[in-house]
């Protein structure tokens, strides 16, 4: 009986020292709660403003002058660089009138000087054409941004 109330006593007491151990998250993310992973969400949140605003200088400055994005297809046509980026995004702005871009954030990994951010997009654009009559357009999706770290600032390599 002593010994059954000893083992009882220690289950009960791992149960409750595990429920104190659950890693906290990051609030509204999957993503556990450290400097590193905050540091990173950062960036793309800034990212997330910026096309809300239709910066498209600002979004500029966060990515690396290397950026190499194969966009998840086998076709070449549609791979974009650094000067890619920078004229899809001036073409694109050009006509869009507002944006909603929401950004759930699934996991983050980091190695060494490069991190991943898994997430799912919701974002709704807002078009005007010729003849003046606004378009919307929606995308959802997941995706996966890459960042690399540089003289101590995280820049997109890839995924935007």
């Amino acid at each position: 009986m002593r010994r059954s109330l000893s083992i009882m006593i220690l289950i009960c007491s791992g149960l409750v020292l595990g429920a104190c151990n659950k890693q906290k998250l990051i609030p509204n993310t999957k993503v556990p709660d450290t400097k590193l992973n905050r540091g990173v969400i950062s960036v793309v949140e800034t990212y997330r403003r910026a096309m809300e605003r239709l910066d498209a200088a600002a979004i500029l400055v966060l990515v690396h002058p290397g950026y190499q994005d194969a966009s998840g297809t086998p076709d070449a046509t549609d791979d974009l660089d650094y000067q890619g980026l920078k004229s899809l995004l001036a073409g694109q702005f050009k006509n869009t009138k507002r944006v909603r871009f929401q950004v759930e954030y699934q996991k983050v990994s980091t190695k060494g000087r490069e991190a991943q951010i898994e997430t799912w997009i919701d974002a709704t654009f807002v078009y005007e054409h010729g003849d003046g009559a606004p378009r919307w357009k929606r995308h959802t999706d997941y995706n996966r941004f890459h960042l690399l770290k540089e003289k101590g600032k995280w820049k997109f390599i890839s995924g935007l």
